[in-house]
């Protein structure tokens, strides 16, 4: 299968000029007028640097991997967002599991690609042969594994994905957004496979939602065409200091992961004695589903919100895992709701 789109391989990369300098007046910059009390470390009035380079140098040493392997930009939905625009053509297909991301599909859309999704078992288990037999009779361009899982919090296992990526030539997005929380990471076997994407963000274990640092992680040949279709300065220079600044200090990240695995595991019990189907989790949150109508709606009467959806999942609820405060309210506003539709 020819992955890369036609028009995209014949184009050359956006290359600002990086020569040394002692005067810079290549790129028609102003001049810092607005936050002079800002040291020279980040340089607000030129463009950031367009590659990330301290970025990934830090992801690199945090992965152990060659930062050449790594795309830094705006979170993960700009990583999926390039995927689409290297290697989507109009009328091609996407696989993946449902429910899952929903950017998947809406980048489908805006693309003009078709998406597919196959349900995934009772319980929400992914079953990977399934998988596999679709993706034979179909051939998509591209298959999105989201690992752990959003919304339900399902982690396929290594093997289950180095399965698929040996039966199939299509590209095969690993989506890694939650790993943190969960085991089996599929980074080190990037330059195995030359239909590997894995993607991941600051986001989530990390905390840094604001800053809209996601990542992409691939052999070279893939990084190279991405890079093609990447805008020249697609990561602004705060986002970048403030994300180098979080994984040199990972220690911290680490530290909050494990706080929130003991949380998790106190939410999910709790949860588990109420009237309601609860799913085990391996994110930063739980995945539930409730009779209760607009269950949402009534917590948010409380003051607390939580993710609802709508459609096949209907009465299906994700709540993020917080700390042991906000979940001792959380849970006392559910049996409150609770003990009010059964009384």
């Amino acid at each position: 299968m020819k992955l890369v789109k036609e028009n995209i391989e014949n184009i050359n990369k956006y290359e600002p000029n990086k020569k040394p300098y002692r005067i810079k007046l290549d790129a028609n910059e102003g001049k810092n007028i607005f936050f002079s009390d800002i040291g020279d470390e980040l340089k607000l009035n030129l463009y950031p640097d367009g590659d990330s380079s301290l970025l990934r140098d830090e992801i690199g040493k945090y992965l152990n991997v060659d930062p050449n392997n790594i795309v830094a930009g705006n979170g993960s939905s700009e990583m999926i967002e390039l995927v689409m625009k290297a290697f989507i053509d109009k009328g091609d297909i996407i696989l993946s599991f449902i429910p899952t991301f929903s950017m998947y599909h809406i980048f489908s859309q805006i693309y003009s690609a078709k998406f597919i999704g196959i349900n995934s078992n009772e319980n929400f288990v992914q079953d990977v042969d399934v998988l596999i037999e679709e993706a034979k009779n179909i051939k998509p361009k591209i298959i999105f594994i989201c690992n752990p899982n959003n919304p339900t919090g399902y982690l396929m296992n290594k093997y289950e994905i180095k399965k698929l990526l040996n039966s199939t030539d299509s590209l095969v997005v690993v989506d890694e957004a939650y790993i943190e929380f969960a085991q089996g990471s599929m980074v080190e076997c990037i330059s195995q496979y030359e239909n590997l994407i894995v993607l991941r963000t600051l986001s989530k274990a990390f905390g840094l939602a604001a800053i809209r640092v996601g990542y992409m992680i691939s052999n070279k040949h893939i990084i190279d065409i991405i890079n093609k279709v990447k805008s020249p300065y697609n990561l602004n220079s705060i986002s970048q200091y403030v994300g180098v600044k979080a994984l040199r200090e990972k220690e911290k990240m680490f530290q909050y992961v494990e706080e929130v695995k003991k949380e998790r595991k106190y939410l999910y019990n709790k949860l588990k004695k109420l009237p309601i189907e609860v799913y085990p989790s391996n994110g930063n949150f739980i995945f539930f589903k409730s009779e209760v109508s607009k269950l949402d709606e009534k917590l948010n009467e409380k003051g607390i919100l939580i993710r609802s959806f709508s459609k096949d999942l209907e009465n299906h609820y994700r709540v993020t895992v917080g700390n042991r405060w906000e979940n001792e309210e959380f849970i006392k506003s559910l049996k409150e709701i609770l003990e009010n539709e059964n009384s």
